[in-house]
């Protein structure tokens, strides 16, 4: 499927620029990324990159959110992480050389720049500060996938599903609304559809969400904090 692209939008007047790698970009590298980059509109459910294709840049995060999942057994998806506005993927296998390990799928309508392989290695190897930058997220990642694997081993599913929805409430839109599927929200706490339906319930029940169909809005982060916390 051909993916609509959007009027590239220069990389500094972006509103998520100081939460992106590009900050550390120089005046000049700024520039040769605005020249090469190319930006793309993907629908939910489209997919940026598959497991097994070979890298073609480094993708910036404009608006939206994407889920970055990996085939499981029984050609089931498990959600590793979830990436929102200002998030930068990809860029693991352009360091390592190697064929995507994930696939990239949009979880609602997303703006994504695509940032060639080539300007992403020239940058890399010629900025001290953004090569370190992306050295800090590959170890926060291997910590939050030792911590998730933790989680789902020993955090019975009432944590995990208020421990997830703390996180993705911190990477919601403006209005503080989780647009995700209950079966993405199962995959990613690992466990399944009607137990995340019934928790979601008990939880708005008790008034630490509201739900409006497939929407979920965080009513009490510090309940859902506390929920978590009792099983730490």
């Amino acid at each position: 499927m051909k993916k609509s692209t959007h009027t590239a939008i220069l990389c500094e007047k972006c509103k998520s620029v100081n939460k992106s790698l590009i900050r550390f970009c120089s005046v000049s590298e700024l520039e040769s990324v605005n020249y090469s980059k190319t930006c793309i509109t993907y629908k939910r459910g489209e997919a940026l990159f598959q497991e097994g294709a070979m890298p073609l840049g480094m993708f910036c995060i404009s608006s939206g959110s994407i889920k970055i999942v990996k085939e499981a057994s029984g050609g089931k998806e498990q959600i590793i992480r979830i990436a929102g506005t200002g998030d930068s993927i990809g860029y693991r296998s352009l360091i390592m050389h190697q064929r995507y390990s994930t696939s990239a799928i949009a979880t609602e309508d997303s703006k994504v720049c695509l940032i060639p392989r080539e300007e992403f290695t020239k940058i890399s190897a010629n900025n001290n500060q953004f090569y370190e930058a992306i050295m800090l997220l590959l170890c926060e990642e291997i910590e939050n996938s030792q911590n998730k694997m933790a989680e789902i081993a020993y955090k019975p599913v009432r944590g995990r599903v208020a421990e997830a929805l703390i996180l993705l409430a911190q990477m919601a839109n403006p209005q503080g609304i989780i647009n995700l599927t209950r079966e993405d929200l199962a995959s990613f706490v690992g466990t399944v559809k009607e137990t995340v339906i019934r928790t979601l319930s008990e939880f708005k029940g008790e008034h630490l969400i509201e739900i409006d169909k497939r929407c979920i809005k965080v009513l009490n982060i510090n309940g859902l904090e506390s929920v978590s916390g009792l099983y730490d």
